[in-house]
């Protein structure tokens, strides 16, 4: 109970004191303040800080008035007991008349604001209690506010105080921390916990904050002997399970087994005893029965209290609720679900059989292509190669896991199921078997020749209901066209692909369709239709009331791409950590594509550690998820490269830009990577621009001239913008007439696309000296000038400083000054153009 005062007080001294280690809400507490309503309700389970925000709440009042704050524990109690605490807290004489009478005049008749804190209402008050709750609420008294937490909505007429402006109610969901509120949680309670104990807590918890501190409570320090002594499984018994009816905790404590429960799903488990009726009652008092969707259909346990309760029942029994519930999920034709209880219930065969049963088009859907690879690991390969439609859907999750081996295998021995009896049947599984190796093929990218050759045969013979085939071939072709150089080809594929989708009415593929759209589209530097591409496909993915994780995860890390070109860094490193979450949660191998991002913004702004740790997680990933070696490493090894280019260590870039460009030249190149056509260009710049910055102009201008022709004749416009700012330094240490037009035109075709990141990247044209509008002897002041013969016989700052008189940082603003003005980066090149201009002997 609080201290009492019955003076003149502040709002804390009639409260409890707050917690350790407390996280204060602000946002929430301006909620409860942002509406001056006659009841503020707080209806959520144990532990979500009920008590606390309204104890923080009123702490924020700047004059409270009265504040009587009786803890009811729960209890069920009777009005005349009420009013004794009341009475009891407010010094007074309870008035002889009716309960609900003796209420108002105790409340009602004061000079003063009070604030009546009903904490831990009870689960089930008598009638007359709420009776009379219910007349005070009616009553309009000026000065009365009622704060109620409760772990259960009381009776009371809420609709009508609702509808006159007098009832303010967070739930559950307002009532939990968000994660910047579980990070401040963690630093306070286990500030050297690391990021994956600190992810897990909050997969587990979300946002349950007693939930943080039990776990947090069991853990025992390194080293430790001693047993943990599991916290939470006690906490469960006397704020949960204990006040449940038995069969209502017996219900609970097997829903805990399950992914997902409903009341029909509990219907068909407790048939006799009515499980919709005490589903229903579980859900009203809040036990931890969390929602999955807005309709209010579907629920689960808390991760964290099912885990605590799922050991309360045996292996057999928990066995034989997974495979009820596994023919409830089948019956109702949610086959994933059936699959998950089926091997829970260890019924393997069973859970291959309903495997069966899913199209490739479910496979780019929410989570699925995770939930498939972690099935994949809990079958038996015996079972996985039973049938040619389980082989040919795992050999696609496999591709598009980027898992190539793996898949190589499985289309391999759906040829052991060639010849079939049926002509008709056995020109279908050839026709399947050759899309499938055409990908495959394509995706290697060493025979693209053959690859465009399978897909090609396997059109022709896909009959119609293949559709799925049939448009991911198109898809391959399309994205053959745009890596092997040849990208006029590809809209026409991806026109056809894009039909097949539309007319089947498959939001996902027509999804995945305008992903290779916008690679395209990039590549041509078509910004604005890029991004409206984006926008379009974002709403398709609304229309479904799913979650398609995967394919949001691509579309959001395309964007991040979109805005680094544009230079917009905040807004790109967001998205770029949402989408690289999305793809990492469904073992997407795009994912890829977020750490590039995030290692180019962080090389932006010289952050070069972080950005080399993001490659070095990158290629960790891959690693984890058995990805084909060739799909990643170029495009690592070329990032890579573009940081150790910022830094200016060329040096270490030569051997691995010379190893790269011997896959894409000889008599059998390789074709680009399909998820990245530009890297073999890319390469070749990079190599350019290393001869360059060692001196050798007349050899980089040569390869620079080579390239942007190759960058035109494929229309990959912001390349050739790249390419071209490049050739300018070139011509402009070698002297040449026209540096100065082409860096003007590639900067006015950049600023017109919309390349900021480029511009920003590059150094004042107006500041770069060319032979037709700089005097070279006017160009360096006298200062300028010794420092620079320094720098050219090799003397370090100190030494310049030393012999100039001068000190160090002078001597880096004079470095800086030569270098802009000379239109360079480095010292090494600042030394070579002076000399190329007549300024040092």
């Amino acid at each position: 109970m609080p201290d009492r005062n019955f003076g003149p007080c502040s709002a804390a001294a009639n409260l409890p004191r707050l917690p350790p280690a407390h996280v204060p809400r602000p946002r929430l507490v301006q909620c409860l303040q942002a509406q001056d309503a006659r009841l503020r309700l707080l209806c959520a389970p144990a532990g979500f800080g009920k008590s606390v925000l309204l104890n923080e709440f009123l702490r924020a009042q700047p004059e409270p008035g009265r504040i009587v704050w009786l803890n009811l524990a729960g209890l069920p109690l009777s009005p005349e007991q009420l009013l004794a605490q009341l009475a009891a807290e407010l010094q007074e004489s309870i008035p002889q008349v009716p309960p609900a009478q003796a209420l108002q005049e105790l409340l009602g008749q004061r000079g003063e604001r009070v604030w009546l804190i009903l904490d831990d209402y009870p689960r089930q008050p008598p009638a007359d209690l709420d009776d009379c709750i219910d007349h005070l609420l009616a009553r309009a008294q000026p000065k009365f506010r009622l704060l109620v937490s409760a772990r259960q909505r009381p009776a009371w007429n809420l609709p009508r105080l609702l509808l006159a402006g007098e009832l303010l109610e967070l739930d559950t969901t307002g009532l939990a921390l968000d994660r910047e509120q579980h990070e401040q949680l963690m630093e306070l309670l286990a500030p050297s916990s690391s990021p994956a104990v600190r992810d897990e807590l909050w997969q587990e918890t979300e946002g349950w904050c007693a939930g943080v501190r039990l776990q947090l409570s069991a853990m025992l320090p390194a080293g430790s002997s001693a047993s943990p002594h599991c916290w939470l499984k006690e906490y469960l018994d006397h704020e949960l399970l204990s006040r449940l009816a038995p069969d209502e905790a017996q219900c609970l404590i097997a829903l805990a087994h399950l992914p997902k429960v409903s009341a029909a799903l509990c219907q068909h488990l407790w048939e006799d005893g009515d499980g919709a009726a005490l589903f229903e009652r579980l859900l009203a008092q809040q036990s931890f029965c969390m929602p999955l969707d807005e309709h209010g259909t579907w629920y689960r346990v808390l991760p964290a209290v099912a885990r605590a309760l799922r050991s309360r029942i045996s292996e057999a029994a928990a066995n034989q609720l997974h495979l009820r519930a596994c023919r409830m999920f089948i019956a109702a034709g949610q086959v994933e679900d059936a699959i998950e209880q089926a091997l829970c219930a260890g019924q393997l065969e069973a859970a291959a059989n309903y495997l069966e049963r899913l199209g490739q088009e479910w496979l780019t859907g929410e989570q699925h292509l995770a939930h498939l690879l972690a099935w994949r690991a809990r079958l038996p390969s015996v079972l996985l190669e039973s049938t040619p439609r389980l082989l040919t859907l795992n050999a696609w999750a496999l591709l598009l896991a980027w898992r190539l081996d793996e898949a190589e295998a499985c289309i391999e021995k759906l040829g052991h199921f060639l010849p079939q009896f049926d002509p008709e049947r056995n020109r279908r599984l050839l026709a399947n078997w050759q899309a499938l190796h055409g990908v495959l093929t394509a995706l290697r990218g060493q025979w693209p020749e053959m690859a465009a050759q399978h897909c090609r045969q396997a059109l022709e013979h896909l009959p119609e209901r293949d559709w799925m085939p049939i448009l991911l071939c198109y898809s391959v072709l399309a994205r053959i066209a745009m890596a092997s150089g040849v990208p006029d080809q590809a809209p026409a594929y991806l026109h056809k692909a894009l039909e097949i989708a539309r007319r089947q009415g498959s939001l996902l593929f027509e999804v995945l369709i305008n992903l290779d759209r916008i690679r395209l589209l990039l590549l041509r530097g078509e910004f604005n239709r890029t991004e409206a591409l984006i926008e379009q496909s974002f709403a398709l993915i609304n229309q479904r009331k799913a979650i398609d994780a995967l394919l949001l995860g691509r579309l959001k890390l395309v964007r991040a791409e979109l805005h680094l070109i544009r230079g917009e860094l905040p807004e790109a490193e967001q998205i770029l950590l949402q989408g690289l979450e999305q793809a990492l949660g469904c073992a997407d191998p795009f994912a890829l594509h977020g750490y590039l991002g995030l290692a180019e913004l962080h090389a932006r702004r010289g952050e070069f550690d972080q950005a080399f740790q993001h490659l070095r997680e990158a290629e960790r990933q891959m690693h984890c998820r058995q990805v084909w070696r060739y799909s990643y490493s170029g495009v690592l090894n070329l990032q890579s490269m573009r940081v150790l280019a910022r830094q200016g260590r060329w040096e270490r870039i030569e051997p691995v830009a010379l190893r790269i460009q011997r896959y894409f030249i000889g008599e059998r190149p390789w074709m680009a990577p399909l998820d990245y056509p530009s890297l073999p260009l890319r390469n070749q710049l990079l190599l350019a621009r290393l001869h360059l910055a060692a001196g050798k102009a007349e050899q980089a201008e040569t390869e620079l001239q080579a390239l942007l022709e190759r960058c035109k004749a494929l229309h990959f416009i912001p390349l050739a913008c790249e390419v071209q700012l490049t050739l300018a330094e070139a011509g402009r240490s070698l002297l040449r007439a026209n540096a100065g037009n082409l860096e003007r035109q590639a900067r006015e075709q950049a600023e017109c696309l919309g390349m900021q990141g480029l511009l920003r990247d590059c150094a004042v044209g107006s500041d770069i000296p060319t032979p037709g509008n700089t005097d070279p002897d006017g160009l360096l002041s006298q200062r300028e000038r010794a420092v620079l013969q320094l720098l050219a016989e090799g003397f370090s700052n100190q030494e310049i400083g030393t012999c100039l008189f001068i000190s160090v940082n002078t001597v880096k603003t004079h470095t800086k000054k030569i270098n802009s003005k000379l239109g360079v980066k480095r010292r090494t090149q600042a030394v070579m153009r002076a000399k190329s201009l007549g300024l040092l002997a």
